[in-house]
């Protein structure tokens, strides 16, 4: 009896794990770069209404904090959670103090409706450095990984941050040791988020490989992002022609394939305004 006991309660723990990896595994995310649509009642309605899980707000600091707060809350209510999303071509440690120093001062005026987690979206890719010297802008790259870290993890708060698919191709040889971008990234952060924009299933899984394996390796949650923005001269790095309805029907078979990943954390899909106008 007591054997058959243990095997049902064993029984209940396995059922009660796979649930939470399900859960995990349909996470659904998306970029919110308009921030003054925080106020709108029709965006709200619209991220509720499409069960996103996690919303990455890009931080301007001309609205009022009462502005943020407020939206965190209604979104709370939605079991949404809001990351503080900032990040540029051009950025550096300054760039990261200054979005730190207004993250800490909102969270002392509201510490009831705080964000989860710093994300950032910083861009080397686009700077003239990385054509000049890849290297170096690899390096004040990681440099700047390194101080948010530093800073983000001496609170509650975690650092995501957002790659590109092509970041395994990027090798890097300086303080911070070699090997490559992809991997050196997903090692470093507590969060990732893959700009892995194409619009077929066998394209997602073949330029995300490597990063899921990266990360079963460094135990790090991973997103696979796709886009929804209007693209005429590549149409294979959106879904804008596909629509909402073949987008899911990806996202979903992208979803199972990665199942057994208990680190793949679910998709994201850029960006909210986009998706707006998706058709079905």
């Amino acid at each position: 009896m007591k054997k058959l006991f243990a095997a049902f309660m064993m029984l209940g723990v396995i059922f009660i794990m796979n649930d939470a990896q399900a859960q995990q595994n349909n996470t659904k995310s998306t970029w919110l770069w308009h921030t003054h649509t925080i106020t709108d009642e029709q965006t709200i309605h619209f991220l509720i209404e499409k069960e996103v899980t996690t919303v990455y707000l890009q931080i301007d600091p001309a609205l009022p904090n009462d502005v943020y707060a407020a939206f965190i809350n209604r979104m709370r209510e939605a079991n949404i959670e809001v990351q503080a999303l900032d990040g540029g071509p051009y950025w550096n440690t300054a760039n990261f103090d200054a979005l730190w120093a207004w993250i800490s001062q909102y969270h002392q005026e509201y510490p009831a409706s705080k964000f989860t987690a710093v994300h950032l979206d910083v861009e080397p890719y686009l700077s003239a450095l990385w054509e000049q010297n890849r290297n170096l802008a690899v390096s004040q790259y990681q440099e700047l990984i390194q101080h948010a870290l530093y800073k983000v993890r001496c609170t509650e708060l975690r650092l995501e941050t957002d790659i590109p698919f092509w970041y395994d191709e990027v090798l890097y040889y300086n303080q911070f040791g070699e090997g490559n971008l992809a991997e050196w990234m997903i090692a470093n952060t507590d969060g990732i988020s893959i700009m892995a924009y194409r619009n077929t299933v066998a394209a997602l899984k073949s330029i995300t490989k490597n990063e899921m394996s990266y990360a079963k390796k460094y135990q790090t949650p991973v997103v696979i992002g796709v886009e929804t923005m209007p693209f005429p001269d590549e149409p294979y790095i959106t879904f804008a022609a596909e629509g909402e309805i073949k987008m899911n029907q990806v996202l979903n078979q992208v979803v199972g394939h990665y199942a057994k990943n208990r680190y793949f954390s679910g998709v994201a899909i850029h960006y909210v305004q986009s998706w707006q106008g998706l058709r079905e």
